[in-house]
């Protein structure tokens, strides 16, 4: 499937509409990661990120599959900068699209709308949770390695993340749920292939 498409079946399984482009990004990363997607992701401010995705969604946008809308927070009192989150919603023409899709691609359908489900349920709606998880799972997936948390802490800074011992630790608590890491003796995580 398309990232187009994989992004199309992602708002079906999330009842038809997600909010906020991080929370998407996010879920898509770990979907990628159990369902073997085939997007690219690579080191963002909020994690692991997908350019492959974000071209989805802007086309999505084009073709009238979605509907983006700004959720407006007011400027960030540390910086100034307005605060936004763009949510998305499918359309009448996008609910066509993903009819076709889940007939074409019933089993990866049926396997994705499981995983987004499973997400749901460990993450309970919570981006930075899942950003801080996605942050941690990609440092130990990128190295391959049994890490402490102390060493999660310095690869997660070394890529350019701000990330804590006890934000590692949160992480770790999905990432167990989500059954991707073994949490060991004295704090050391390892993938579960």
């Amino acid at each position: 499937m398309t990232a187009l498409e994989n992004f199309l079946l992602m708002l079906e399984a999330a009842g038809g509409k997600m909010a906020g482009k991080t929370l998407i990004q996010k879920r898509a990363y770990f979907l990628n990661e159990f369902l073997k997607l085939g997007l690219r992701f690579k080191p963002h401010y909020y994690g692991p990120y997908s350019p492959d995705l974000d071209d989805a969604i802007g086309r999505a946008k084009v073709l009238g599959f979605v509907q983006e809308s700004a959720v407006d927070f007011g400027p960030n009192i540390s910086t100034g900068f307005e605060v936004r989150r763009f949510d998305y919603i499918l359309t009448p023409d996008g609910k066509v699209v993903v009819a076709a899709l889940k007939k074409q691609y019933r089993s990866e359908w049926e396997q994705l709308a499981e995983t987004l489900s499973k997400i749901y349920k460990a993450d309970k709606n919570d981006y930075v949770a899942l950003s801080l998880a996605a942050k941690a799972f990609y440092v130990l997936s990128t190295l391959n390695t049994p890490l402490s948390v102390p060493d999660i802490v310095r690869e997660a800074r070394r890529i350019g993340w701000r990330v804590s011992e006890r934000d590692v630790e949160r992480a770790a608590e999905l990432l167990m749920k989500l059954g991707l890491v073994n949490g060991e003796s004295a704090g050391v995580a390892t993938v579960i292939n």
